[in-house]
């Protein structure tokens, strides 16, 4: 009985992310992206998710941000901050060594592609400085968005 009811409920819950999930749910893909693939177009379709991690040196006390993202396609779904890999016993940790990663997740809401022509959208992460929200230190890292 607990095994019908849920499989009922399941069955009447909405879509988690609107009606482009409904129609893409068998396709959907998810892809993992680093700071080594800034500059990349990325080919993207309604329903896939993105997960850009980004990593800072430690110590440093640098933040990534996302600055450019247009909520029209994007929908950050995740943003969590994983441990700077653990030294080697005995060994201490290094200024401008491997750091934390932050790792964002987007959901792709809309499909890029608007009939006869795509769109590009870019996604651009700035890496600042302690105490500065930008500025010209700021190391920008950029991804652009295309239609599969």
């Amino acid at each position: 009985m607990k095994k019908l009811f849920l499989t009922i409920s399941l069955l009447c819950m909405p879509p988690m992310f609107g009606a482009a999930s409904a129609q893409t749910i068998g396709t959907a893909r998810t892809l993992d992206i680093t700071v080594q693939s800034a500059g990349q177009t990325l080919t993207v379709r309604a329903g896939d998710i993105l997960r850009f991690s980004v990593s800072n040196s430690a110590g440093t006390g640098y933040t990534w941000h996302a600055l450019d993202v247009d909520p029209e396609y994007l929908v950050l779904i995740d943003k969590t901050t994983a441990a700077p890999p653990t030294p080697k016993p005995g060994q201490a940790p290094v200024v401008g060594g491997p750091g934390p990663t932050v790792v964002y997740v987007y959901y792709v809401r809309k499909s890029l592609n608007l009939g006869s022509y795509s769109v590009t959208s870019p996604i651009i992460f700035a890496n600042v400085p302690p105490g500065r929200s930008t500025g010209q230190d700021t190391r920008l890292v950029q991804f652009n968005l295309t239609s599969r």
